[in-house]
């Protein structure tokens, strides 16, 4: 039954199961550890981005990504008329972009952009220079749950560097993986 209404109406299949409260549910998400990245789309002077730790791979073949997007951020609406978005993957030397595309200074819009190197590649989507990496990719899909969209992109262009520690957030701070040594040996 919830696979059948999941498919015709998220919506409907969330308010046909009993949930847990919202705060229990951020408290236990404190503890997953997600790769903090800048979602962007727009041109300027018409640019928004917003910092998102729900991003991922979809597909490798054929080359597909997800982000997803709160409805009431800037970047929202400007990814729907776009159907266009840049998935920027952050660098341990990020922290104060994150913290600025997060709107933890109170910007928002355009002005957020005023601080990094950003280029554009084929959909004209912005692209952070010297993210880890970064997906230009074109909207393959779209669908709403809740508070949030989930976009699907087809990735149509990408720039990546290898010389960097990704940024990563837990327990509400950022923080940069640690390697463990490999056991079983």
């Amino acid at each position: 039954m919830i696979n059948e209404l999941m498919s015709a109406d998220p919506t409907m299949a969330l308010k046909a199961v009993r949930l847990i409260d919202s705060v229990s549910f951020k408290t236990a998400l404190r503890n997953v550890s997600g790769s903090v990245s800048i979602v962007t789309s727009g041109r300027a002077p018409e640019r928004h981005g917003l910092t998102v730790t729900a991003a991922s791979s979809l597909s490798v073949d054929p080359s597909t990504v997800l982000v997803c997007v709160n409805k009431a951020a800037g970047a929202h609406d400007t990814i729907v008329s776009t159907r266009s978005f840049g998935w920027n993957v952050l660098t341990s030397n990020d922290v104060d972009l994150a913290q600025k595309f997060a709107g933890m200074d109170g910007s928002k819009g355009d002005i957020r952009f005023s601080d990094g190197r950003w280029t554009v590649l084929a959909s004209g989507s912005p692209i952070l220079i010297g993210s880890l990496c970064s997906f230009d990719c074109q909207v393959i899909g779209m669908h709403p749950v809740g508070t949030h969209t989930v976009f699907f992109g087809a990735v149509i262009s990408e720039a990546h560097q290898d010389n960097y520690e990704g940024l990563i957030y837990r327990h509400g701070k950022f923080a940069v993986p640690r390697v463990l040594p490999e056991t079983g040996r």
